[in-house]
């Protein structure tokens, strides 16, 4: 059984605080990788606290982040330490506006996408739903038309690839798939064109 829909609603408004991420990378570029690397490691923290700190250390935290976790996240860790992961990941690995629009798809796509399918939700596939694939699907084209830098059809297979991703992941948090993945298809699409000018 998954969370309640109030627990999905209070995560998803939690996690769109992430959108600072990308916003921060925009305008302060690497800078934001300190504040980053702080994060994970208090996240790691937290995580560890959860995992090994006892019953009333972890009654504790349950009692104000319960809400949010998901069942299969009480034992492992949070979407919160796998995003924080993977833009780290996404910033050194990937060009600047490339890394901003590939966190920004999971950010906001997967809020749009999540709240969507829960509220609206009715053709079914593994956890997930047509609806809410929809929803992430145009969260994330918006993101591609507003983010500058990289061409609007490469950002758009950008956003398609981070749909596709999150809807069939299962075993691995899409968190953590989304950003690389839809990242370094659009790198080496712009890898590649770089190449063929050259070449031309």
């Amino acid at each position: 059984e998954d969370i309640s829909l109030a627990g999905e609603i209070f995560r998803k408004l939690t996690h769109l605080g992430a959108v600072s991420i990308p916003l921060g990378y925009q305008f302060f570029d690497r800078t934001i990788l300190l504040l980053l690397y702080f994060g994970l490691a208090f996240a790691l923290i937290v995580e560890l606290t959860r995992f090994f700190g006892g019953e009333k250390i972890n009654a504790l935290i349950t009692r104000y982040l319960g809400v949010m976790i998901r069942p299969h996240e009480k034992k492992n860790l949070t979407g919160a330490t796998y995003i924080l992961t993977s833009s780290i990941l996404t910033i050194l690995l990937f060009d600047k506006p490339i890394a901003i629009a590939a966190i920004s798809y999971i950010v906001l796509g997967d809020t749009a996408g999540a709240i969507i399918g829960r509220l609206w939700g009715r053709v079914k596939f593994r956890q997930k739903s047509l609806e809410g694939s929809i929803g992430f699907f145009f969260a994330s084209s918006i993101v591609a038309v507003i983010v500058p830098g990289i061409s609007l059809w490469v950002k758009i297979a950008g956003a398609l690839t981070a749909t596709v991703v999150e809807a069939l992941t299962l075993y691995v948090d899409d968190n953590l798939t989304v950003p690389i993945l839809s990242g370094a298809l659009m790198q080496l699409i712009v890898n590649y064109d770089v190449m063929m000018g050259h070449f031309s």
